[in-house]
């Protein structure tokens, strides 16, 4: 927060100086006032990185682990008594994410003026999302804002736990994979350039395998080559990505992810696991079922299944049940259907869903350790391969020529 340095005058006129550390000059006012000081000045610090902080911060974004944490101890807060703007007053001082907390301070400030939490956080769709702005609601138009964070907090660290598992059966393959190719760097740059001076001076035929060698040393030791190359993969990327955040690209590319082997099948289950743990905590939290089906369209994570599930909630307000259109779409399991028929059935369909959603989390799970553990094996072998063509086009043309004498 930047440093205000003020003048001011105490209740019997005299004259103070000072500084203090606040969000904005009108807080500084304000709070000055409350001890009945008359400010005569006011003016900022000036802070020679400021410029540096307020570049770097554009680029900051808020991670799913620190609004879990802020969420859980703004529900441990409110529920101990303690009054929404105080709770977020202390909140906004210890919370270790800095795009989060000049969030809370603006939503601070905004609930000390007179907005609602749900519409003071609205303003910030960047930190809080649909399913967060929706469940806030719901707990201030029900009274029961404590439980219902509780369950909002549930719902981040359910999905943090998610993300950390999907993460971490990534990490092994992508460090053996970038392994690989520093091991195959070093070889090509290093290792076989001190041969190819000895081959060219001799007047012999190379073998093929040693000739590509060769070949690829020369292109990635030519600048203009390798500048080309690396210049094309940066452009290939910048394209896809502009492309991807297009709405027609945004579906395209979810729908070649849903037909990959393997990886759509992994991503078909996070979204069913999703689906269910958003539609339970919303249905739970009282949130119409019409409404808590856009919400968690919005927040699956795939354009695709999105659209399928805004198909579904149009089914509903034709007047069917929720199993009913959930059973025209394949990627809905037939398990997922009966147990959300049985639910409707018999009242409990958020405590069905939630279950379903613990289920699909250890599917998940299996699948992503089977994963890993045929990955291991595929990218030890890869590296064996690459490793093994540098070492043969090195030593097949070495052995020829001893072979002559």
């Amino acid at each position: 927060m930047p440093i205000f340095i003020y003048e001011a005058l105490d209740a019997r006129g005299r004259s103070v100086n000072g500084s203090v550390e606040a969000p904005d000059a009108q807080a500084v006012v304000r709070d000055l006032r409350n001890i009945r000081y008359t400010v005569t000045s006011i003016k900022e610090k000036p802070d020679a990185l400021k410029f540096l902080k307020t570049f770097f911060q554009r680029f900051e974004r808020v991670n799913l682990y620190s609004l879990a944490i802020f969420t859980r101890q703004f529900a441990v807060l409110f529920n101990s008594g303690i009054s929404t703007v105080r709770s977020l007053d202390g909140l906004s001082r210890q919370t270790l994410n800095g795009a989060l907390s000049r969030a809370i301070r603006t939503v601070h400030e905004d609930v000390r003026m007179g907005y609602t939490l749900a519409k003071a956080m609205g303003k910030h769709p960047g930190v809080f999302d649909t399913t967060y702005i929706a469940m806030v609601k719901a707990g201030e138009m029900s009274g029961a804002m404590g439980e219902i964070m509780e369950r909002l907090a549930a719902l981040l660290e359910r999905e943090v736990k998610l993300r950390s598992k999907l993460s971490a059966a990534t990490t092994y393959p992508l460090v053996v994979f970038f392994a690989c190719c520093l091991v195959t760097f070093i070889l090509v740059s290093y290792v076989f350039p001190t041969f190819v001076a000895l081959f060219e001076g001799l007047d012999v035929q190379l073998p093929l395998i040693t000739r590509s060698l060769i070949w690829i040393t020369k292109f990635l030791g030519n600048p203009i080559s390798l500048t080309l190359l690396i210049g094309s993969v940066i452009a290939v990327c910048y394209f896809v990505n502009q492309y991807r955040h297009t709405e027609r690209g945004r579906r395209h590319c979810d729908q070649i992810l849903l037909d990959t082997y393997l990886v759509g099948d992994i991503l078909k289950k996070v979204a069913l696991s999703r689906f269910c743990r958003t539609l339970s905590t919303l249905m739970s939290s009282g949130v119409p079922i019409i409404h808590a089906l856009e919400i968690t369209s919005q927040a699956i994570g795939n354009e695709v299944i999105g659209d399928i599930i805004m198909e579904v909630q149009l089914g509903l307000k034709s007047g069917m049940r929720l199993s009913q259109p959930l059973r025209e779409y394949p990627i809905f399991p037939p398990m997922l259907c009966q147990m959300v028929a049985v639910g409707e059935e018999t009242g409990s369909l958020p405590t069905l869903l939630e279950r379903l959603a613990d289920f699909y989390d250890l599917e998940v799970e299996h699948v992503l350790e089977a994963l890993t553990s045929m990955f291991e094996p595929l990218m030890i072998g890869f590296m064996g391969l690459v490793v093994g063509y540098v070492l043969m086009a090195v030593f097949i043309p070495v052995y020829d020529l001893i072979s002559l004498f």
